[in-house]
Parts: structure tokens; sequence; C-alpha cells
């Protein structure tokens, strides 16, 4: 069984490579042409637009890795189902599941693997892809930047990148309604602070009871990523979550769908693995049979990330209860897939 073991391994990794690379090339074509002229109208550099896609990468990777692996899972055996071999090993008393063990159990290391870049590395490149894309591509000569920050709106009328300064700032503290307006010529945004320099606070509900500050310190935690995509946009690491639940309690189904969808997200390689061999079963000798298991298997991998993608955005409306859902269809899906395994006569 080692012999076939690390055939299958090869022709699965083999598969696994070129379709990720062949993924990656379909996004890149598509994604170029639709921000084309957003790049020749700011005359972005070719530097920005390379580090836009390094930095977009592995969220691409990151996001389609289920229906790949799968997908990957399903041709390389389906290989041997249809040129018999699977059928051969059964007969000898081998089981699908010792003979796709090399597949499931690297089913469950691209599962760590994905959970683990998706805190590393995915969240932190694709917050710096949706700058690049926002700032350098669209909003380049825009000159109006919006952003929130606990009770603050904040406006800022230019951005200098480098120096981790805004320019033309207003402020406006939110309890209900406006209460409090500050303006001022610029703001320096550090670790866990804003300093806003030449400052002028006003309160709303008594114009004349005026402030003037040289220097400003707001206890704001801001840099330049927010001005593009605001905290409730943007992808935050499980321990930032878990403490906005805390702060910010009335949106907790909101921050527990984002929870769940990192935790559970990375585990449907190894649940779209279990049905890919249900497919794998139902391969047969013919060519055509091969063809349209692979289609059918496919389709219902993308059927299974919407549904994924569907719980959650409901989960982030309070339509439902996001982690209860989330679990139970989970759950659901490796029952069927084991269900109809046993049935086939695994």
């Amino acid at each position: 069984m080692k012999k076939i073991h690390r055939y299958i391994t090869y022709n699965f990794l083999i598969i696994l490579f070129f379709s990720i690379v062949f993924s990656l090339m379909l996004f890149y074509i598509s994604d170029f042409f639709s921000n084309i002229s957003s790049i020749l109208q700011n005359s972005v550099s070719v530097f920005s637009v390379i580090k836009y896609y390094f930095y977009y990468t592995p969220f691409i990777i990151y996001w389609s890795m289920p229906i790949i692996f799968a997908l990957a899972s399903l041709i390389s055996l389906g290989f041997l189902s249809m040129k018999n071999e699977i059928i051969v090993m059964r007969s000898s008393g081998i089981n699908i599941f010792r003979i796709a063990s090399p597949v499931i159990l690297l089913s469950l290391l691209f599962s760590v693997l994905m959970f683990v870049s998706g805190e590393l590395v995915v969240d932190n490149y694709i917050n710096k892809a949706f700058f690049i894309k926002h700032f350098e591509f669209s909003n380049k000569t825009n000159g109006n930047f919006w952003t929130k920050n606990g009770n603050f709106y904040i406006n800022a009328s230019r951005l200098n990148i480098k120096e981790k300064t805004a320019y033309g700032i207003k402020l406006y503290k939110i309890k209900n309604s406006i209460s409090e307006s500050i303006y001022s010529d610029s703001m320096k945004m550090e670790k866990n602070d804003i300093i806003l320099h030449n400052a002028s606070v006003s309160n709303i509900q008594n114009p004349s009871d005026k402030k003037f500050y040289k220097t400003l310190k707001l206890n704001l935690s801001l840099d330049m990523d927010h001005f593009i995509k605001s905290p409730e946009g943007a992808n935050l690491s499980l321990g930032e979550l878990f403490k906005n639940i805390k702060t910010h309690p009335e949106n907790g189904y909101y921050y527990k769908s984002i929870i769940s969808f990192k935790i559970f997200y990375p585990l449907s390689c190894f649940v779209l693995t279990l049905l890919s061999l249900v497919f794998v079963l139902k391969i047969t000798p013919r060519k055509s049979g091969f063809i349209k298991n692979v289609f059918l298997g496919g389709v219902l991998f993308v059927v299974f990330v919407g549904f994924f993608e569907v719980i959650n955005s409901m989960g982030k409306a309070d339509m439902i209860s996001p982690v209860l859902s989330i679990v139970v269809f989970m759950l659901f899906s490796i029952v069927v897939s084991m269900y109809n395994l046993f049935k086939m006569g695994i």
C-alpha cells in the first residue's frame, strides 16, 4: 500500500498544483482587465500593480482552496476508478478510506494550514491589497476619505502614506446624534493614539463653547488602512473579533459570523474531500462517466461554498444563529457523505 499511496499522493499534488496555478491565472486576467481603466486613469505604477496582486494572491488561494482541493482529489482518484484500479483494490478487502488516506490526511493538514495562514498572512495581506486598490486605483485623486473608530466619524482631505499623517481633519463624536466636532490641520497616527495639531473642539449643543489646542491626543487606534476600509469591513484577527464582541455586544452576531467562518471554512477541505469520494465510487470505466461525475462533483463543491457564504451573510444580518447554523450545515454534509459511502459499500 505504501507504493500505491506514494503514487496517489504524487498524482494528487501535481493536479493540485496546476489547479491552483490555473485558478490564479483566471483571477489575474479577469481582475486586471476589470481594473485596467482605473490603473491607466490614475497612472498607477507597475510596482503598485505587482504589489496589489502579490498581496491579493493568498486570499484567492485561501478562498478557492476547498473547491480546488476537492476537485484535485476527485480527478486524481477518479482516474484510478476509471481504470478499475479502485475496484480491484476494494475487491481485495481494502476500503476507500484506506485507499484515499493520503488525500484525507492532506485535507486535514491543509485545513490547519488554511486556519493558520488566515490568521497570520491572509487577513493582513488582503487589507494591504484593498488599500492599494482603493487608494492607488480609485481614490488617488479623490481627496476625500472617511472612516469610523469607536464613537468618532473621521474625515481627511489628504493622506501622506509614508509619514502616516492625514490633513484637513474633521472628527464628529456621535452619541445618538453628533455631540461634538473637532477640526484640525493635521493628524499623526501612532500605535494606540492619534495626535491632532492646531485643533478646535466645539460642543454642538453650545457652539460658543469652543476650545483650541496646539496638540490634542485621542486614544484611538487608527492607521491608513482604516481610511480605505473601515474597521467593520476590515479583516480582523480572532483576538480582535472576540474583543469586539465584548466591547460591541450589539454587533455580536456580526462578529460571531466572522469567527465561525474563520474556524469552520478551513474544515471545508476535509468535508469536500469526503464528498469527492462519493463521486469517485460512482465513476465507471467509461470516459463519459468520469467527465460527468467530475462535473457534478465540481457543481456540488461550488454549491457547498455558496451555501457557506449564504449562512455567513445571514448570520451577519442577525437572521440566523451563525455558530449553530454553520455547525449543523457542516455536520449534515459529513453525515450525508458517510451515509452515501456506507450505502455504496465503502
